[in-house]
């Protein structure tokens, strides 16, 4: 508790140098990040470590896998989220329910549309948040292609007049929704 407490005062980073001991960060404060959303960036940065450490030595334990990704997210860092989360499926494939709403959450906030989609079948419980969301998004994505097509045709035949500008400017709004999205 002692250390927990220590921690926790202004020099965070200074206070978590002196709890590390040889390669390993006190459990305790993973178990800390692990029960609380962390949004400051020192605190995730911190956070982060001590994840990176629990891997090395416990690389069995899904928790920590989670928790590091957790901070990538945070640190919006997606796409290593992405790599790393691909990386433990190839390695942990038992693990796929846990891990892959981090690469479908990585997909969405990247904007690969692909990616979504095949991590999305790969999902079998959709009670995630993260999930849901990339669904909704892939969705409105999909929904945007078919009105593009279908506003092309009547823009090329209108090209041939000086009747185009209402296309152009739907073509435009729907670039600005996919923007949004």
């Amino acid at each position: 508790m002692k250390q927990l407490v220590l921690f926790c005062q202004r020099k965070s980073t200074v206070n978590l140098m002196r709890l590390r001991q040889g390669d390993h960060c006190d459990y305790q404060m993973v178990l800390l990040y692990g029960n609380q959303k962390t949004s400051c960036l020192s605190q995730l940065q911190d956070a982060f470590s001590c994840y990176e450490r629990a891997v090395k030595v416990k690389s069995d334990t899904i928790s920590h896998h989670q928790g590091l990704l957790r901070c990538l997210m945070g640190l919006d860092q997606s796409n290593t989220a992405l790599t790393y989360a691909t990386g433990l499926l190839n390695e942990r494939p038992e693990w796929s329910n846990e891990i892959n709403p981090f690469r479908v959450e990585s997909a969405w906030k990247l904007a690969d549309w692909d990616g979504l989609s095949e991590f999305l079948k790969l999902q079998i419980s959709s009670d995630n948040w993260e999930v849901a969301v990339g669904k909704i998004l892939l969705s409105v994505e999909e929904k945007c292609k078919i009105v593009r097509t279908q506003q092309m045709g009547p823009l090329s035949a209108a090209s041939m007049e000086n009747g185009g500008y209402s296309h152009v400017l739907r073509l435009h709004m729907l670039t600005d929704m996919e923007k949004a999205v």
